[in-house]
C-alpha cells in the first residue's frame, strides 16, 4: 500500500508540489473549505489520510526525519531539529552561520565512520628512523651558523705522516645545548696512535690535531664532524673530508704583498710553485699545508728603553728577559691551508697582545714591534717558506703588521 501511495502522489511533478503546497495552508478550515470543493470530499479525505500530508500538517517526521529511523538518542533529536525548516521538497533552508557545516549523512555512522580516530604518527618509527623531512630540514636550516671551518678544502691532499689541523666555530643563542663530534676513518686524532673520535662541548673546537698514518691506508681515509644538538640528540650540521695522497710536493712559496706595515687584519697571499714544466695548472691544488710558529719576541725594546726603577725591580738586563717579563708564551691558532685551483694559499693576520705593562714603563714612548717567526711545510719537518710577521703598536695605541 505504502508503495503505491508513494507512486500515485508522484504522478506528476506538478501535482505533488501543488498538493504539498496547499497542504502547507491547512492551519485555516476556510483553506479547507476552498480545498474540499475544487477537488471534491473524496480527494480531500484521501489528502488526509495520507502519511505525506499528515507529516505536513503535524509538522511531524520529515523525509529527513524517516531517513534516520535506525538513530538512536540525540542523533535523532538533532535529524527533527533540522526537519522544522522543510516546507518544501528541496533541502530545509540553514540559519546563515550553519550554511559551512558538513552535510548530514544519511542512516547512522558505520562503526568505522563513528570511532575510527584520526591518523596518528608511529612514534616509536619516528625515533627510531629520525624525524620527518620537512623537520629535519627545518632543523638543518636553523642549525647553528657555521663562521669558521678548516681545512676548508673537502677533498684534501696530503701526505702520509702529515699533521692536519682541525677546526671548527658556529654560532648560536644557546651554544651550550651543541657539541662537536670528529670521528675517523683511517687516522687518529692528538697523536698518531691516539683515539679516532674527539668531543668537544659548545661550538668553537680550538686545534683539533689529525695525524696522518706513516703508511697510506689502503681504505679511504676521512674525518667527519658532526655539529650535535643534546636536548634533542639530534645531528644538526655534518661536515665529511675525504683524503688524497700527494703525489709531488711545491717547493717554494712567493709572497705577493711587500714586508712594510699595513693596517691590521691584513691578509697575505702566497704563489705556491714551481711550475711544472709539463702540464697546465693548478699544480698542488688541494695540498695541505701546514703553518708551525715559534715564541715571539719582543724586537725593537732594549733595557735602556725600561724605566730605570722597573728594570733593576725586575732583572731586565737584556732582550730575552724583557721579552719573557712582558709577554706571556704565545698560544695563537695556527692551522692547515689547502691550495686552491690558483695554486694560491691566503692568509690573515690579526689580534693584537697585550702590553699595556710595557707602555706604562717605557722611558719615552715609542712604537713597540712583537715579532712571530711563522713555517709553512707542504711534508712532514720540510720547510716550504719562512717569515716573520711583526705588529707594531704604535704610539697613538692603534696597530699595524708587516711580514717578510
Amino acid at each position: 500500500m505504502e508503495r503505491q501511495t508513494l507512486q500515485k502522489t508522484q504522478t506528476t511533478r506538478a501535482q505533488s508540489n501543488r498538493l504539498q503546497t496547499k497542504a502547507g495552508d491547512f492551519s485555516s478550515g476556510r483553506k479547507l473549505l476552498e480545498l474540499q470543493s475544487s477537488i471534491g470530499n473524496q480527494a480531500v479525505q484521501w489528502l488526509i489520510n495520507s502519511p505525506i500530508v499528515q507529516a505536513k500538517l503535524n509538522v511531524g517526521p520529515s523525509i529527513l526525519q524517516r531517513k534516520c529511523d535506525h538513530c538512536e538518542g540525540d542523533e535523532c533529536a538533532k535529524c527533527a531539529e533540522g526537519a522544522q525548516t522543510k516546507t518544501s521538497d528541496g533541502p530545509p533552508e540553514q540559519p546563515e552561520n550553519e550554511r559551512e557545516r558538513e552535510p548530514v549523512k544519511d542512516g547512522p555512522p558505520t562503526e568505522t565512520q563513528a570511532e575510527e580516530p584520526a591518523p596518528q604518527s608511529n612514534t616509536t618509527d619516528v625515533e627510531s628512523a629520525g624525524p620527518p623531512a620537512n623537520q629535519q630540514t627545518e632543523r638543518v636550516s636553523d642549525a647553528p651558523a657555521a663562521t669558521y671551518i678548516v681545512p676548508f678544502d673537502r677533498s684534501p691532499m696530503s701526505a702520509p705522516g702529515e699533521r692536519i689541523i682541525f677546526s671548527g666555530e658556529f654560532t648560536d643563542p644557546t651554544p651550550t645545548d651543541y657539541r662537536l663530534e670528529y670521528t675517523t676513518a683511517g687516522g687518529h686524532f692528538n697523536s698518531a696512535t691516539g683515539p679516532t673520535t674527539v668531543t668537544i662541548a659548545g661550538l668553537i673546537s680550538g686545534n683539533v690535531n689529525f695525524f696522518v698514518p706513516a703508511r697510506w691506508p689502503r681504505s679511504a681515509l676521512t674525518v667527519v664532524l658532526n655539529v650535535r644538538q643534546i636536548s634533542t640528540n639530534t645531528i644538526v650540521r655534518t661536515e665529511t673530508w675525504t683524503f688524497a695522497q700527494k703525489t709531488r710536493y711545491p717547493t717554494t712559496m712567493t709572497q705577493r704583498e711587500g714586508t712594510g706595515e699595513r693596517a691590521m687584519p691584513a691578509t697575505y697571499h702566497y704563489d705556491i710553485g714551481p711550475a711544472l714544466r709539463t702540464g697546465t695548472a693548478p699544480f698542488y691544488e688541494h695540498q695541505t699545508i701546514l703553518e708551525r710558529f715559534s715564541n715571539w719576541r719582543l724586537a725593537n725594546i732594549v733595557p735602556a728603553d725600561i724605566s730605570g726603577a722597573y728594570r733593576t725591580a725586575h732583572n731586565l738586563n737584556n732582550r730575552a728577559a724583557i721579552s719573557q717579563h712582558f709577554l706571556t708564551p704565545y698560544a695563537g691558532s695556527n692551522g692547515t691551508f689547502t691550495v686552491n685551483a690558483d695554486d694560491r694559499i691566503a692568509d690573515e693576520h690579526s689580534n693584537a697582545t697585550d702590553v699595556s705593562n710595557l707602555v706604562a714603563n717605557l722611558v719615552t714612548p715609542k712604537d713597540i714591534e712583537v715579532a712571530l717567526p711563522q713555517t709553512y711545510e707542504a711534508r712532514p719537518s720540510t720547510a716550504l717558506g719562512r717569515y716573520t710577521i711583526t705588529r707594531v703598536r704604535k704610539t697613538n695605541g692603534t696597530w699595524m703588521v708587516k711580514k717578510g
